[in-house]
Formats: structure tokens, C-alpha cells, sequence
């Protein structure tokens, strides 16, 4: 197991990272508060690489544009 790199604080796309949450599957979970208000809990590294943004507004706001 890798060391657990602190995320608390910094933002990634739409996502401010609030705190840790805990683990699924053996990834560690952290809690993220989207610029549209909504919380979610995602998985640290899906953030951290990009492939997670927002918590799902960004893709329903493209949606309804195209």
C-alpha cells in the first residue's frame, strides 16, 4: 500500500476537497464539495488524475447546451 497523500484543501476542476471519508475497495475515499454546492464522496486518485471534475453538473450542463 502506497502513502496516503493529504488532498484536504486543494481544488481539482469544480471539486474543493473537505476531508477524508474513509476506504472502498481498498482506495481511500475523500469527501469533495462541487462549485454548484453539492457533496459527494469520490475516490482520491479519480480526482487527482482527472477523471472525475465535478460531481456531475459539468456534464448536464453540456447536455442541455448541445
Amino acid at each position: 500500500m502506497g502513502k496516503l497523500i493529504d488532498i484536504s484543501g486543494k481544488k481539482f476542476g469544480r471539486l474543493t476537497c473537505l476531508n477524508i471519508a474513509g476506504r472502498d475497495k481498498g482506495h481511500v475515499t475523500w469527501q469533495f464539495k462541487c462549485d454548484c454546492g453539492n457533496i459527494k464522496t469520490l475516490r482520491g486518485l479519480d480526482v487527482r488524475q482527472g477523471k472525475t471534475l465535478s460531481c456531475g453538473c459539468y456534464q448536464i450542463e453540456q447536455t442541455k447546451k448541445g
